[in-house]
């Protein structure tokens, strides 16, 4: 299986799964949603949530046998553990959520958000089962954040310029959108002093593991130069390098997200004018 076979792979788990959430979460855009009624909606949710991020988990194990044989050579497998799901954990995740839907009616955007909150939990057995066979799997140099997407965020981008140097792993979440996320880097590139560097390194590798909404991002590990994304990674660092080198603070900041802008300026636009259309329609 190719890096490029496990991302398509993953999409169309995801994609499947969100067509099955949006007919049972239909039931919301027609009357007000009671607290009874959000919980009796997220047990509704929870098995073919539960059931999603089994399968992405199987499929990062499949994934990591196949990068793991194709650049080792050794014959046996390595013992791997598949991540788990409770119900508890589900729950917590989708807690920030009511406050949006309280108003009434509701938009697709809302709807869709539900939905982007539910799937990151689903991807996120694929990203937590690769992160722990990465870490325990001697052969390994560590693991990789790469980036998918045609709008990845000013904060993927960090992270994939880090590039392989992580091994401890956590099965934490960050539930924000990505113009928040983005602020938490805002507080590292103002760091001046050596404490406040080193400060600020250790919480950059701390939100390596850290995923979002819509977070295009896939774990990869690291077994020599070849991993996929290396390119990637290769071309965000060069962009955050020459963003501090020739800015400062904000200033820096404001740059490299003018870059991605203008990289992705199409689909971006694209995307306003298609939410524009719905809310116009919903208000018609």
């Amino acid at each position: 299986m190719t890096f490029e076979e496990y991302d398509q792979q993953q999409r169309q788990i995801t994609a499947a799964l969100a067509a099955v959430l949006l007919v049972i979460l239909a039931p919301i855009t027609l009357a007000a949603l009671t607290t009874a009624g959000w919980i009796s909606l997220l047990h509704a949710l929870f098995p073919h949530i539960e059931g999603g991020r089994r399968e992405s988990a199987e499929l990062a194990r499949r994934f990591f046998d196949a990068e793991r044989a194709h650049h080792t050579g050794l014959p046996e497998r390595h013992p791997v553990l598949l991540a788990g799901y409770q119900w508890d954990w589900f729950a917590e995740a989708m807690s920030i959520l009511p406050a949006e839907l309280r108003d009434y009616p509701r938009h697709e955007d809302q709807i869709a958000r539900v939905i982007s909150v539910a799937l990151k939990e689903v991807e996120n057995g694929g990203r937590s089962t690769l992160l722990r066979a990465t870490r325990s799997d001697r052969p390994a140099g560590g693991w990789a954040r790469v980036a998918t997407g045609e709008q990845t965020c000013a904060f993927c981008l960090t992270m994939v310029s880090r590039g392989p140097a992580y091994f401890f792993a956590s099965d934490a979440g960050l539930d924000t959108d990505d113009t928040e996320a983005m602020d938490l880097y805002d507080q590292l590139v103002s760091a001046r002093t050596a404490q406040e560097k080193a400060d600020a390194d250790e919480v950059l590798a701390e939100l390596m593991t850290q995923w979002h909404p819509n977070c295009d991002c896939r774990v990869v590990p690291v077994y020599n130069a070849n991993w996929p994304g290396r390119e990637a990674h290769e071309a965000a660092e060069d962009l955050y390098g020459h963003a501090v080198r020739t800015h400062k603070g904000q200033d820096a900041i404001n740059a490299v997200r003018r870059v991605l802008y203008e990289q992705n300026k199409d689909a971006i636009n694209a995307q306003r004018r298609a939410t524009y259309a719905r809310r116009t329609a919903s208000a018609a």
